[in-house]
């Protein structure tokens, strides 16, 4: 290995400094000698592995090998001719112990680490600035790609059947072949998000008054082109074209809540697209003219901080969001069809913007967003959310419901103010063709990809067999559902546990598990997600394998959430996030990472100073344009599209 010697330069101050930060009890579990200590490997081979983890005690367990899940992996045998689980007979033991930063400490301990060359077999990189390939040419990490090939087929099957994600896990050289520097984690599906759009649904049905037509999904043009003819509906009616409208069968809009609003609330409110839920850019100004009534009728229409709709400090959100409903983008460097661009010149972005003009004449838009510098983008202008005064806006889970009641200044709203999802808009009403009816592509919406788990070359030698037969095991169902979810019943009666959360606590499982009206596995835990137990039953710190979501590929997380909460992951997961190009950005290397980062704050800088003169109407969009002429955007573009490329090439287009 390369580059060994300069690790070891660092002064054996900081071999001490490391070990402080250390949790107490977590030493590493071989001699040093090569020889077993404390496994049951392949003849010769040691099968004790220390494993750094990002955090590991809490208030249940000294150390992580106290933890449930650790426990029982620790008495487990691998099948490494087969895969998966073995006995006695046929399978391999492993040993894990921990080394766990104290809390705080984890940047620097991970550092000190890495420099002292004192780290362990195993280690988690999530807080790594080095990408996994530097830290294997650097020494630190194993090239693992004959052992992921030969002994991780779950691993190397769910790559191939999601094959856009090869490239962000695999490191081509100069033949062409692909290299594992690192084992990474995988969602099965869009993971449940703990923010996105929030409207006041109470404000709908007391001040919103029912369309005369609302969109006939069952007529044959709409079947065929997802809307109508003609919108939005009062462009349909100037132009007497109402194919694909209905006439509309509510004429009031009423609502209960029932002894549990949070389950038990309901209404009949149906919006201009026909549907329970807003669809359509004319779904949301019809709510802005509802939402007008209601400020004005308590007293608000002169006061700044009531109005419709907020958006962030700078007019846009470069992770996307309502940005992309306008034919797709996100007001900055963007990814579609396998193209890399940079969006904020483009025709959608521009069409965008003509729609923010509009909504911020009307003053549906929040008058003061680009003093809102310091707000994160779910907390915009919070405190005149949370008194009740605005109707729309990006906001928490915790917002919804009734959540907002005891906050509101009007005494109306303390009494039934109610708070429900929205999904992004589909654009039925700006810009051209090209800009119209496309659903939204790049929102904000975390990585399938988790943070990587390399091997050092501490581990050459050792029983690596073993080791990767057992990280396969956790992309099947079977092990994420313990890593993920504990032990269940069987499990728990095969082992001893010491300490045993389980006895501790007097259950027997972490979780239950049945099976829906398609055959498709359901579980539910023991514990809520809010339990700080669930720290001792889990096994996510050893996050490797398939993580499990509410409705994913393999099975349905039910997590016993409220009726209005479910509803919004309905609506906040609606559309797939394709555009932002984030997961490419993080494969740069060091000097590309630098020269595309350079562009990039350079285009943020510009835009934040000048977009919101676009959208107020002080600056043209023309001048806003010429603005972009000494940014060198072209470059930035063409280092992400290197890895778009390889993308594509691992996709077979």
């Amino acid at each position: 290995m390369k580059n060994k010697v300069v690790k070891r330069m660092l002064s054996v101050g900081l071999v001490a400094a490391m070990a402080l930060t250390l949790v107490a009890g977590c030493g590493k579990g071989d001699s040093g000698d090569g020889k077993d200590v404390g496994g049951s490997g392949d003849a010769g081979k040691n099968a004790d592995f220390t494993w750094w983890i990002g955090s590991g005690s809490g208030e249940f367990y000294e150390k992580f090998e106290d933890n449930s899940v650790a426990q029982f992996l620790n008495q487990q045998y691998w099948d490494v001719e087969n895969g998966g689980l073995g006995t006695e007979e046929n399978g391999r033991k492993l040993k894990f112990s921990f080394l766990a930063p104290i809390a705080g400490s984890e940047v620097d301990n991970f550092n000190t680490m890495i420099g002292t060359g004192e780290y362990p077999e195993i280690i988690t990189l999530v807080y790594s600035s080095e990408s996994p390939q530097a830290m294997f040419e650097n020494g630190v990490l194993m090239d693992i790609t004959e052992y992921v090939e030969k002994y991780m087929p779950n691993y190397m099957a769910f790559l191939d059947a999601n094959p856009e994600l090869k490239p962000l896990v695999q490191v081509a050289d100069d033949e062409g072949n692909a290299h594992y520097y690192a084992i990474y984690p995988f969602v099965d599906g869009v993971e449940d998000p703990w923010e996105g759009t929030c409207y006041r649904r109470d404000w709908i049905v007391k001040y919103a008054e029912p369309t005369e037509y609302v969109w006939d999904w069952e007529s044959d043009y709409v079947k065929e082109n997802g809307h109508p003819a003609v919108t939005p509906l009062e462009k349909a009616v100037k132009e007497d074209n109402l194919e694909g409208w209905k006439k509309n069968e509510v004429t009031a809009f009423t609502s209960s809540e029932g002894d549990d609003p949070s389950e038990d609330y309901e209404d009949n409110v149906i919006f201009p697209s026909g549907t329970s839920d807003p669809l359509t850019i004319s779904d949301w100004e019809w709510m802005f003219a509802a939402f007008d009534k209601a400020i004005a009728e308590r007293g608000w229409a002169d006061d700044s901080g009531a109005y419709g709709f907020s958006i962030q400090y700078y007019g846009y959100s470069s992770l996307g969001d309502v940005t992309s409903s306008f034919g797709g983008g996100t007001g900055s460097f963007y990814v579609k069809d396998g193209e890399v661009s940079y969006d904020g010149v483009s025709e959608n972005f521009k069409t965008y913007l003509e729609c923010m003009q509009v909504w911020y004449e009307k003053g549906w838009l929040d008058q003061n967003f680009n003093t809102h510098a310091s707000d994160m983008f779910f907390q915009i202008d919070s405190a005149n959310v949370n008194q009740g005064k605005v109707g729309m806006w990006c906001g928490l889970v915790s917002n919804l419901g009734t959540s907002l009641r005891m906050s509101c200044q009007n005494e109306e709203d303390q009494k039934d103010a109610y708070v429900m999802g929205a999904p992004l808009p589909i654009n039925d009403m700006y810009g051209d063709e090209e800009q119209m009816y496309k659903e939204p592509d790049a929102l904000y919406q975390n990585s399938r990809k988790g943070a990587p788990v390399g091997i050092t070359e501490k581990a050459e030698g050792k029983d690596l067999e073993a080791l990767f037969t057992y990280f396969d095991w956790t992309y099947t169902l079977e092990g994420a559902k313990l890593i993920r979810f504990g032990l269940n019943s069987e499990q728990y009666k095969s082992v001893k546990l010491d300490p045993d959360i389980f006895a501790d606590y007097e259950f027997d499982t972490a979780y239950t598990e049945s099976v829906d009206e398609n055959g498709k596995p359901v579980v539910k835990t023991t514990f809520s997600s809010s339990d700080t137990i669930m720290e001792a039953l889990l096994g996510q710190t050893m996050d490797t394998g398939l993580k499990l979501t509410s409705n994913g590929e393999y099975c349905t997380f039910d997590r016993g959430n409220p009726m209005v909460v479910a509803k919004a992951f309905e609506q906040w997961t609606r559309y797939l996030n394709t555009g932002n190009v984030l997961d490419y950005s993080s494969l740069l290397n060091v000097e590309e990472s630098e020269q595309y980062n350079k562009i990039g704050t350079l285009c943020t800088d510009y835009q934040s100073q000048n977009v919101p003169d676009v959208i107020k109407g002080t600056l043209s969009w023309e001048d806003y344009v010429k603005g972009f002429e000494g940014i060198d955007t072209d470059t930035a573009v063409s280092l992400l599209q290197k890895y778009v490329d390889l993308a594509n090439t691992a996709r077979g287009n």
